[in-house]
């Protein structure tokens, strides 16, 4: 009896201890999940910025009358 009563023990703990973890990689799952967003749209929003720069120098070389290629040479 007492040997069946430490193996429905030692298996509920066991269980307890499984359900833990898998809840645990689930969360650390979803949580890399939105840390891959936050990286991406971070990434984009940089391009869109470096864009937007690109956009202003260039008009500013339009307004100024300057080819940056040609004086590099």
């Amino acid at each position: 009896m007492n040997a069946i009563v430490q193996t429905t023990l030692i298996g509920l703990l066991g269980t307890g201890l499984l359900g833990i973890l898998f809840h645990y990689l689930r969360d650390l799952s979803a949580r890399f999940s939105r840390l891959e967003t936050a990286v991406q749209t971070m990434g984009t929003n940089f391009t869109d910025q470096l864009k937007g720069h690109g956009e202003r120098l260039a008009r500013i070389e339009a307004k100024l009358d300057i080819d940056p290629p040609a004086e590099a040479a």
